[in-house]
């Protein structure tokens, strides 16, 4: 019979066995070590059998072409299973399902009630028994059914129907994101395409009573409206995008090269000091309180004058804003005083829309696409034109495709 001798060896040989011996490996091991004189008494173990019921189940996988014949683009669907158990007599368990189907709509007035309504009615016709809720972004129905030997009728199935939008769009499309809730660094972090790229699209002159208004707050992408302050309707403009889900910025009046022109109120002019341009940058800040950041409305002056700039910035970072630099001219000092002021600071690449031309509009949108596919990520500005909304709605399948995620302009800032 072998014989193992007690010292620092067998003591680690021990506690290795002691592992083990939660599984059939370890009980094993300790007889070959210890012998055959090594009994262990296990107490037997009840055996339970249980009967798992699989409830009728609604037959969904059809559900595509009548979504897509309703005008919606399936985005995803996801199902799962779990087991529950009843309360009732029977005391038995059966498995529910549950599938999330999310879908992207391809006008902004498509609704999808109505075309929950229709598809549970024909639920209805074939004899189900539903229940229909609505949800925060879209409706859930309900299936209930017998299972065969029961004399009650459980929950088999459940149907979430989603509309993409702004708030569930990093839930359902985005998320590959490296930095949520954090400033994205362009300059630093490169990313290629390993994961998804991203673009950022601005839409300037918010603050007009205009028709496009209604189908770009619909749009389901996230996008970053610039408002105008202190016109007809900034305030209450500002306060649908906010609840849409999209970002605000105030879009800040600054004198052109061409100083006949007429900013608006609440303008920045070469010239001010630093008193007045703190007293009008707070009261425009004040205006629009959901802004959380700043991009120039023209400005090519403003933005190329080093003293301004300044005064400008060091205001903003007062504020605790970021500044968004438009771009409208090729001198600006805006990233080069922003490092100095230490504020975050975004750069527009280029215009969708300087001609209101849908196909133009489309051929710019391509063109950031690809940037972004190139270096990881674009900024683009547009405006809230009937024009540039047509472009948006028609190019959806054609943005979804390309794989770039949309994400505020919040998410693609410098910051030295």
């Amino acid at each position: 019979m072998m014989r193992l001798r007690w010292d620092d060896d067998q003591t680690s040989i021990v506690v290795l066995l002691g592992i083990l011996a939660m599984s059939s490996l370890g009980f094993a091991i300790f007889s070959l070590v210890f012998g055959p004189e090594l009994q262990v008494e296990l107490e037997p173990r009840p055996q339970v059998v249980v009967q798992i019921a699989r409830p009728e189940m609604p037959a969904l996988d059809q559900s595509a072409e009548f979504w897509e014949e309703s005008g919606f683009i399936v985005l995803s669907r996801d199902q799962e299973y779990a087991l529950q158990k009843s309360a009732g007599p029977d005391r038995g368990v059966w498995i529910q399902g549950r599938e999330t189907l999310v879908l992207v709509p391809q006008r902004y007035d498509l609704k999808l009630a109505s075309s929950v309504l229709q598809m549970s009615a024909s639920f209805l016709e074939a004899g189900w028994m539903i229940q229909l809720e609505a949800t925060d972004h879209g409706y859930t129905i309900a299936f209930w059914s017998r299972v065969p030997g029961w004399d009650h009728r459980v929950l088999s199935y459940l149907w979430d129907i989603e509309l993409l939008n702004p708030e569930n769009y990093g839930h359902h499309y985005g998320g590959f994101i490296s930095v949520m809730g954090q400033f994205f660094d362009p300059a630093g972090f490169r990313r290629g395409t390993p994961q998804a790229p991203v673009l950022s699209l601005i839409i300037d002159d918010w603050g007009y009573d205009t028709a496009a208004a209604d189908p770009m707050i619909a749009y389901p992408f996230p996008l970053t409206m610039a408002v105008l302050p202190h016109l007809a309707v900034s305030r209450e403009v500002g306060e649908r995008i906010q609840r849409a889900g999209h970002e605000v910025l105030l879009h800040q009046p600054m004198e052109a090269l061409d100083s006949s022109l007429d900013l608006g109120p609440g303008g920045i002019i070469l010239g001010m000091d630093r008193i007045a341009v703190e007293a009008q940058l707070k009261e425009n800040a004040a205006s629009l309180p959901m802004a959380v950041g700043m991009n120039n409305h023209m400005g090519s002056s403003v933005t190329a004058d080093y003293d301004t700039m300044r005064h400008v910035l060091e205001v903003v970072k007062e504020l605790g804003l970021f500044f968004v630099d438009s771009r409208t001219t090729t001198s600006s000092v805006v990233a080069d005083v922003a490092g100095q002021v230490g504020i975050p600071y975004g750069v527009n690449n280029f215009f969708i829309d300087n001609e209101s031309d849908v196909d133009k509009i489309k051929a710019q949108l391509r063109s950031g696409l690809a940037l972004a596919q190139r270096q990881g990520h674009a900024v683009l500005i547009g405006h809230v034109r009937p024009t540039t909304v047509i472009a948006l709605w028609e190019m959806i399948p054609e943005l979804l495709d390309s794989g770039v995620q949309f994400v505020p302009i919040s998410c693609l800032l410098y910051e030295d």
